[in-house]
């Protein structure tokens, strides 16, 4: 009966990209982190994209607070039918066959998908693990993640705090797994998400006509005061509003091939010792990729109308 559902919901949204969105929703009061919150919003919003189905993955909270948080943002403001599924608790469960696995696997038998991998890409790199014959059905992975060689992540004054690469550095043997696949990949890394900001006033503005953003706005105005604390900025950066983007408003990104590997360096958070790096070298030579890194003017603008629908 699932298989048959997936089927009669190709057919009803004909013309618009079939899409899997996999993420780690975190949207709760005490300076929680709310993109992926938005960025379900604006794909829920966007005739553009149809939502197959919904998994969650651990990253900006354990898995059991995710998954609350993303079947009632589901519940509340998804398409009527997206089911939503748990999978991975952490890097260990690559080689488990969870319920979003299972999932994400059956939707694949039924039709090509582009994932959106929100989060760690633990799901996503179980399914091409556990299911190979399956990877050539995958017609690309949207992921949050990368960065071009020496870039520090860093947000507000120059020279300030620096951040991790968070999805990436949460499992980088899962981005190591699709690396090695043939499975097409599009990045919207730090670099391009850090050129568009959601202000005070743009998510006050935003409640007043988006039911969604108005249930998220106790959340979003810790979020907002966390990075003014921290960070002396005047906003937030959507960062996964803009992989939703590169399937929406696709002409508004600059999105060049790229060459992609796992280097490892000194820990530029001072946090002492090495960590790995997610490095696209844009012309370089390697495992080719897409990588996005400028967006339009207009793309806030854009990304505000579709939050507001």
């Amino acid at each position: 009966m699932r298989l048959i559902a997936l089927a009669l919901a190709a057919i009803s949204s004909f013309g618009a990209i079939p899409v899997w969105i996999d993420t780690d929703p975190s949207v709760a009061p005490g300076g929680h982190e709310i993109d992926d919150g938005v960025a379900l919003l604006q794909a829920f919003n966007s005739p553009e994209i149809a939502v197959r189905g919904v998994s969650i993955v651990f990253g900006n909270a354990d898995l059991p607070t995710a998954d609350r948080i993303g079947r009632e943002i589901v519940s509340r403001f998804g398409p009527r039918g997206i089911r939503v599924y748990t999978g991975a608790a952490g890097p260990a469960d690559i080689a488990k066959e969870t319920e979003a696995v299972k999932a994400l696997a059956a939707a694949l038998r039924v039709e090509p998908l582009v994932v959106l991998a929100l989060g760690p890409a633990t799901n996503v790199a179980a399914v091409v693990r556990l299911h190979p014959e399956l990877a050539g059905r995958i017609r690309e992975v949207v992921a949050v993640a990368g960065r071009r060689p020496g870039q520090r992540f860093t947000a507000g004054a120059p020279g300030g705090p620096a951040f991790r690469d968070f999805n990436f550095e949460m499992d980088p043997a899962a981005f190591q797994t699709l690396l090695d696949s043939k499975v097409k990949l599009v990045f919207a890394p730090w670099e391009i998400s850090s050129k568009v900001w959601l202000t005070r006033r743009d998510v006050e503005d935003l409640a007043g006509r988006s039911a969604g953003v108005k249930w998220m706005l106790p959340a979003a105005l810790d979020w907002l005061e966390l990075w003014k604390k921290q960070f002396g900025a005047p906003g937030f950066n959507p960062f996964d509003a803009l992989a939703v983007g590169y399937l929406t408003d696709r002409p508004a990104l600059e999105c060049p091939a790229a060459a992609m590997r796992i280097e490892r360096g000194p820990d530029d958070t001072g946090a002492g010792g090495e960590k790995p790096y997610l490095v696209a070298r844009l012309g370089g030579q390697g495992r080719v990729v897409t990588y996005c890194h400028t967006p339009s003017p207009e793309f806030k603008s854009r990304l505000l109308r579709r939050l507001a629908r």
